[in-house]
């Protein structure tokens, strides 16, 4: 049997599995989302039908048993889905957007497994419409690829007086390289303060690449709710020791209610420290229209301003920003739908 059929099979029988342990907790879930993009910039061009522009299209589980005294077993596995042509995501992983479990107390959350950086939440929560979705300046300017941690330990605190925090660690577990078995560790930490139409917060997070050099991230953002619209700043930063890729980013969004739906504003740039002619502008406006509680049609148009040495792209959560050339400035027409259940 081949490697997609026994991961078919082994979805099929736990979604069968879920279904008949309904009542004990088990709750199956997911995320579809698909889109047509029609791109240019320079001398390339592409119309395609992409997959994830808001959301990732996903299929997960999770469940949780009360073990007392305000104590619960909790997991969570969830499998990205490439909807344009059926593969998995993240780069083929059987379940690559999440997979842990833990303990949930009154005194907070302990995980474990392959979980999201508290640096995550942070760009998630001030880059509005879904911080790293088509149409956010950050999802066209963050490297993601620190946010999702291998083998890590993960405390999620209550919220009191409006402030949570969440701390991460996640092991690299380098046994190959002498004198490096701490390579690929990360630790993630934040803090958020929620005070009825306000909201602000902060992160940090380190990862680290080779025996002499370690990444630094950070972000910070905050937000309003006005009468008439929810306005956020985010900013990030990207620091070495080597001096090899740092940078600054920072965005602005609105989001404006507009009939049964919400008109999303935003603009961003970046700036690169270490390479003269590097920088970029990004301006998005993307409208969200809810048909129901589960289901919304989205559309959208971009551009963004290179400099000369810089090759950003317009990209969805998943879907793929169309390859630029040094100083091409691309442009990207969307419509698509979002549908969870």
């Amino acid at each position: 049997m081949s490697k997609h059929l026994l991961i078919a099979a082994a979805v099929l029988a736990l979604v069968q599995a879920a279904e008949a342990r309904a009542q004990g907790g088990v709750q199956v879930f997911g995320i579809i989302d698909t889109y047509l993009d029609v791109s240019r910039g320079g001398e390339a061009k592409a119309e395609r039908v992409q997959s994830g522009g808001i959301s990732g299209s996903r299929l997960g589980f999770r469940a949780s048993e009360d073990l007392g005294s305000g104590m619960k077993a909790v997991f969570l596995i969830e499998s990205g889905i490439n909807v344009d042509d059926g593969s998995l995501g993240q780069g083929g992983l059987t379940f690559g957007r999440q997979a842990w479990a833990g303990l949930s107390t009154r005194a907070g959350d302990l995980t474990f497994g392959r979980q999201y950086s508290p640096n995550f939440f942070t760009i998630v929560t001030y880059g509005l419409g879904g911080g790293l979705a088509w149409g956010n300046a950050s999802n066209y300017f963050t490297d993601v690829s620190p946010l999702r941690v291998n083998n890590s330990v993960s405390y999620t605190s209550p919220t009191v007086k409006g402030f949570k925090a969440r701390l991460l660690y996640g092991a690299g577990e380098n046994t190959t390289q002498p004198g490096g078995h701490h390579i690929g560790d990360s630790s993630s930490g934040s803090l958020q303060y929620d005070n009825g139409r306000f909201s602000a917060g902060f992160a940090v997070q380190t990862r680290k690449t080779t025996t002499s050099n370690t990444e630094r991230f950070f972000a910070g953002g905050a937000s309003y709710q006005f009468d008439v619209a929810k306005v956020a700043l985010l900013a990030q930063g990207r620091r070495d020791d080597v001096n090899l890729t740092e940078n600054d980013a920072l965005e602005i969004g609105v989001q404006i209610p507009v009939g049964p739906g919400f008109l999303l504003l935003d603009v961003g740039h970046t700036r690169h420290r270490n390479l003269q002619q590097a920088d970029a502008t990004a301006l998005s406006v993307r409208y969200d229209y809810n048909l129901s509680k589960r289901t919304m049609l989205y559309a959208g148009a971009a551009h963004i301003r290179n400099q000369g040495q810089a090759r950003f792209g317009i990209n969805g959560n998943t879907g793929q920003a169309l390859a630029m050339s040094p100083g091409a400035d691309p442009r990207s027409v969307v419509a698509g739908m979002r549908h969870s259940f």
